[in-house]
């Protein structure tokens, strides 16, 4: 287990590495092992975009998804998403370029996400740049839309 969590801190800190280079204020989360960043967004909105390591999962080299709650769900008789909500995601797929939404399960309740998986490997600093921004664009545009500005 120690030797997962020192892989997963390797690629947090590599990450972290491009961040800086493109100019992306966030930190290491030692607890949770995420980089967090904030960004402030139109009309005093503003975002939380995070960053979970995956060491050795694209042909053994390292990823990072990069995501951003953008909705909570709670499950149960006449709760959750909805058909046509979920349809509705798929379409929003289709529109986005560096993102797309995904619904993450969390036991009692689930959450929307805009998310994107990338190598860290090649990942150069401005292309993180407009993966943290659409990242961050997507999640509240759904967010906002449900009349939230939680996440």
């Amino acid at each position: 287990m120690a030797d997962e969590k020192q892989e997963k801190m390797e690629v947090l800190r590599k990450f972290a590495d491009v961040a800086a280079l493109a100019g992306i204020r966030g930190e290491i989360d030692e607890e949770e092992l995420m980089f967090v960043a904030g960004f402030e967004l139109k009309a005093g909105r503003s975002q939380m975009v995070y960053v979970r390591p995956l060491p050795g999962s694209l042909q053994d080299k390292d990823a990072v998804c990069i995501h951003s709650p953008c909705r909570r769900v709670k499950k149960g008789f006449m709760r959750g998403l909805g058909k046509d909500q979920a349809l509705e995601l798929l379409l929003l797929n289709s529109e986005l370029m560096l993102a797309r939404y995904n619904v993450v399960d969390f036991g009692d309740e689930m959450l929307v996400m805009a998310s994107v998986y990338c190598a860290l490997e090649t990942l150069d600093p401005s292309e993180l740049e407009d993966y943290f921004w659409h990242i961050a664009i997507a999640a509240d545009n759904y967010e906002e839309k449900f009349g939230g500005d939680d996440f």
